[in-house]
């Protein structure tokens, strides 16, 4: 397999890739052709977090709780693709504990 690459798409090439997505509904669909009846579209982000140590020990010896970190990711991923704020996406009486440490996103 290949290694793992990251890549940032600007304006430009995000309308490219969409009109690749649409050029291969296009074919997929013979131009129209076929219809394509209740179909729905499901986008799939996933994310992994690594720690340094095992998760007992990053719990025990470092004292670090993995669940404040995956909520961290969690908000940023969340307030990028609503394009909402972390205040917005939060239920009230969560949002004191979030900011603790999640505050550069409040």
């Amino acid at each position: 397999m290949a290694e793992p690459t990251s890549t940032t798409l600007g304006t430009t090439e995000q309308g490219q890739e969409r009109n690749k997505a649409f050029d291969l509904l296009d074919a997929l669909s013979r131009s129209g052709a076929l219809s394509i009846d209740n179909a729905s579209l499901h986008v799939v982000i996933a994310a992994t977090h690594c720690f340094d140590r095992s998760l007992m020990d990053t719990v025990v010896q470092d004292n670090i709780n993995p669940i404040e970190k995956v909520e961290h990711s969690s908000l940023i991923v969340a307030t990028t693709i609503q394009g909402k704020s972390a205040a917005e996406l939060t239920k009230p009486d969560q949002k004191q504990r979030l900011e603790l440490y999640s505050s550069n996103l409040f």
